[in-house]
């Protein structure tokens, strides 16, 4: 009450104007409360507690464009959000099928069926559920994710209601200011998101137009979300003066991830409830792991997660075949191999592709010192992302910074020390990634491939043939190579003969 006193009462001097900036902004925000219908009751409260809202669109494949630096490819989509602002906790249920014409790009891409998935958060846990209410129902299955919490949660409090209510949060700390005649409302994120800071950006009506934040990206560092929101509307089925975006663009990247036409809304739906499965309550962290297991003379499969990659030993060399995901990931690949093959520098990393998921822990290498070999498109965008800022979760290369040395893959190349050979190609044929590379080592009969051909687990009963393994094979035809054994970066270590079968060639 002092404080208050002491800004109201307060005429001249250096305070003066940060106190009408900190009071003005949380006026401000009232405004945006009331123009979404949130304020309340004879007592003139946030009267939004929980939300469920429906709509059909797109979602798009972050980071598993077609091509490098191009849009992300896209799914067409019917969506279901259901969400709490008390626990926090939000779950988003999205039936997903293939988009018309050419289906070219990653992210699961094309489907086989139509595809549901179901992603939750609640409090500091999140899951993927194989139906609403999955770990209470016989026979379903909840998956922990605990690495999703924080990128739903942010999704939760950058909806138009909970960013507003994230703006009240902030108190004094939210900032007004005036961008091309736009009143902008600018504020940190608190709790598990503290530190973010979110930009939010009014409309004529003082309705939330855009949600800017930043975050940190294994690729594109400091990376910008930017959702828009736009024809607010009543979707209720009962009139409540509620006022919802009935349309939604998120942008990650620069290009769209969500493109969402609402139908319906409907807030304060008291049966909406997230209660946390107890296998995934007790489940423990994720833990880095990696698996070495030696191929053949001089050649490592390091597995013990989901991306793999493969070591091959030169006679003052390591070659290290992928290095994926993210710093983490990559640092702990890099120190499998230096217990596994001592006293010899990693001079080459080979890169499958462009995909995030392929591209994440190669700063990580470039730090180390070695040379990448891609694909000869990848070079000018990997040149671009990688003087990025990576400012808000410095990696390895943003503290120890060294200029990245790509040389380019184009249909051919050859790493030979006239011991042991790899041998890399351009895969040809493929609407998985334009730049997809292969590896051969000739001596051991091995190849070394990406997302093309994931082998399933021995008991698993036969599927759809996929043609992206078809056209794998083919490549081994055309290129005459003389394959025994393969060594997905997904899935197991499996024989040809695997392969044949699982496209119906035996």
């Amino acid at each position: 009450m002092i404080r208050r006193l002491f800004c109201y009462t307060l005429i001249a001097g250096a305070l003066a104007a940060p106190c009408a900036r900190a009071q003005d902004a949380q006026a401000v925000v009232k405004t945006a409360e009331y123009a979404l219908g949130m304020i309340r009751g004879p007592q003139r409260i946030d009267a939004i507690n929980t939300l469920e809202y429906w709509g059909t669109g797109s979602t798009y494949a972050f980071g598993q464009s077609y091509r490098p630096d191009s849009a992300w490819p896209e799914f067409k989509v019917t969506y279901h959000a259901s969400l709490s602002y008390a626990v926090p906790a939000m779950r988003v249920d999205v039936t997903r099928s293939n988009p018309d014409g050419l289906i070219q790009g990653g992210g699961g891409l094309p489907l086989a069926a139509p595809q549901r998935q179901i992603q939750v958060m609640s409090g500091k846990f999140a899951w993927n559920e194989s139906v609403p209410g999955a770990g209470f129902i016989p026979g379903s299955a909840a998956t922990p994710t605990p690495g999703a919490v924080n990128d739903r949660l942010l999704q939760l409090w950058t909806l138009p209601f909970g960013v507003l209510k994230m703006a009240v949060k902030a108190g004094s700390a939210a900032k007004v200011t005036t961008e091309g005649g736009a009143t902008v409302i600018t504020f940190p994120l608190s709790g598990a998101l503290q530190g973010i800071i979110t930009k939010v950006t009014l409309n004529a009506k003082n309705q939330p137009e855009r949600v800017e934040t930043r975050t940190s990206d294994p690729v594109l560092g400091d990376m910008v979300t930017e959702t828009t929101y736009s024809d607010y509307k009543d979707l209720g089925e009962i009139t409540t003066d509620v006022q919802f975006p009935s349309h939604i663009v998120e942008k990650q990247g620069g290009f769209p991830v969500l493109d969402l036409t609402v139908t319906k809304a409907d807030p304060n739906n008291p049966y909406v409830v997230f209660p946390v499965p107890d296998n995934v309550e007790k489940a423990p962290p994720a833990a880095v792991k990696v698996e070495t297991q030696k191929v053949s003379e001089g050649v490592w499969y390091l597995t013990g997660g989901t991306h793999h990659s493969v070591a091959v030993e030169f006679k003052n060399y390591v070659a290290l075949v992928e290095c994926p995901l993210n710093d983490d990931r990559a640092v702990a690949v890099i120190d499998a191999v230096k217990k596994t093959i001592p006293n010899k520098p990693i001079r080459y990393v080979v890169n499958s592709h462009h995909h995030f998921d392929h591209l994440g822990g190669l700063r990580a290498c470039v730090a180390e010192g070695a040379t990448i070999l891609t694909a000869a498109e990848n070079k000018p965008y990997y040149e671009k992302v990688w003087a990025m800022p990576h400012t808000l979760s410095p990696d390895r290369l943003a503290k120890v910074p060294k200029k990245p040395v790509i040389e380019a893959v184009a249909d051919k190349r050859v790493l030979t020390d006239g011991t042991q050979t790899l041998e890399l190609y351009h895969l040809q044929g493929t609407n998985h990634a334009d730049t997809m590379l292969i590896g051969y080592l000739p001596k051991a009969k091995v190849l070394i491939e990406a997302d093309v051909y994931n082998p399933a687990p021995p008991i698993a009963s036969p599927g759809p043939v996929v043609k992206e393994s078809v056209n794998l094979y083919e490549n081994i035809k055309r290129l005459n190579l003389d394959v025994q054994q393969i060594t997905p970066l997904h899935g197991r270590l499996v024989a040809i003969s695997d392969l044949r079968k699982a496209i119906g060639q035996n």
